[in-house]
């Protein structure tokens, strides 16, 4: 269960092997696709913001994003977290095409809360070259 999400604390594990990536031991699923859509999220900002200076609003505002739900169990806070930071982030699509393209892509993963064998979207990036 969790309160709170915060989105700088979150990732501070991503300095550990690649070997206890594949432990996700006691994860549930819907911690562990709530977690894959946030890297997924961070790992694009990171890699394009220098080329989309949009992304650098983007950046802020999910680093601004907190999420505070006492006593709700995983299978409804990270389904929650997920659709918050959706609306959150969908003011900033207005801003730039490729916002709309990382917003649009997040909806593909964000759809498999619903349906655990929705297909996601399938690259590591949000936004392609």
């Amino acid at each position: 269960m969790r309160d709170d999400f915060d989105y700088d604390d979150d990732f501070a594990y991503s300095d550990f092997d690649d070997e206890d990536e594949d432990d996700d031991f006691g994860m549930t699923f819907e911690e562990d696709l709530y977690l894959m859509i946030r890297e997924k999220l961070r790992d694009t900002i990171q890699e394009y913001k220098a080329q989309h200076p949009a992304l650098k609003k983007l950046e802020s505002a999910v680093s601004a994003f907190k999420v505070n739900a006492k006593n709700t169990d995983d299978s409804k806070f990270y389904p929650l977290a997920a659709k918050l930071l959706s609306e959150h982030i969908k003011p900033l699509t207005q801003d730039s095409e490729e916002i709309q393209e990382i917003y649009d892509n997040m909806q593909t993963d964000i759809a498999r809360f619903k349906n655990q064998r929705a297909h996601g979207y399938e690259g590591e990036l949000y936004l392609t070259d």
